[in-house]
């Protein structure tokens, strides 16, 4: 089996630091700038020939300056937290199936405890498994500090 290995120090590295105009790029690189024009173009920042215009620079584009000239004049789209009547509807459909697989599991375990005569608790041990991305889930969506480091 080949596996590819990367220095996780040159990956971070990269991430940190800032660009210089004069670096060349990569497809990976082209490709994310087209991914972000076909965005700007869904939203209706760029008619269908800006597009074309663009799409061609970004994969013809050899540095940094190449692409970010591209997309200059296009506004940064901001990460937007569900909020809302779909938070509170996605937070209800992940209590309604905790509770709903809990009470599964602790019928199981009273079915085999009343005709085994087992008793031992182990429901006990999805219940915190899974309760845990409820609390996490409630966490979040009171606004809470959610960052793990």
């Amino acid at each position: 089996m080949c596996r590819t290995t990367y220095d996780r120090g040159d990956v971070l590295e990269r991430r940190t630091r800032s660009a210089s105009p004069t670096e060349r790029v990569g497809d990976a690189d082209r490709e994310r700038a087209a991914s972000r024009l076909s965005d700007a173009y869904a939203r209706g920042y760029l008619d269908d020939r800006e597009l074309e215009t663009r799409l061609a620079a970004a994969m013809s584009a050899q540095t940094q300056a190449d692409l970010a000239s591209l997309g200059r004049d296009l506004p940064r789209e901001q990460p937007t937290r569900r909020s809302g009547r779909g938070a509170r509807i996605g937070l209800q459909a992940h209590l309604a199936s905790y509770v709903g697989v809990m009470a599964l599991l602790v019928a199981i375990w009273l079915s085999v405890g009343l005709t085994a005569g087992s008793w031992y608790p182990w429901p006990v041990w999805p219940a915190l498994g899974m309760g845990v991305g409820v609390v996490r889930h409630l966490l979040h969506w009171h606004g809470a500090p959610h960052q793990i480091r």
